[in-house]
């Protein structure tokens, strides 16, 4: 799988990253197919003391996908819907 991620202050790099493990209770597992950056990605990218993270970090606050896979107790969501997401820390 291939991300990109904030690596540093200012740097940024397309990685290969290890595919997430099969949902747990209550999760869901995503094919993410857009992502959006906001200003909370800029300023963690430009260092700002609220905005800090644990690096390295894939970016993107923003997201859209179809939901692949479903762990036990979710309902309401199924295999194939399409789904937005926000907040996303990875």
């Amino acid at each position: 799988m291939r991300a990109l991620q904030l690596v540093s202050d200012r740097e940024v790099k397309v990685t290969d990253v290890e595919a997430p493990p099969p949902p747990g209770e209550g999760e869901v597992q995503l094919k993410i197919r857009v992502v959006a950056l906001n200003h909370i990605d800029v300023w963690g990218w430009r260092g700002m003391a609220f905005a800090k993270r644990n690096l390295p970090l894939v970016v993107g606050a923003e997201a859209s996908g179809v939901i692949e896979s479903v762990g036990p107790g979710v309902s309401g969501l199924s295999t194939g819907q399409l789904v937005s997401i926000y907040g996303a820390n990875t």
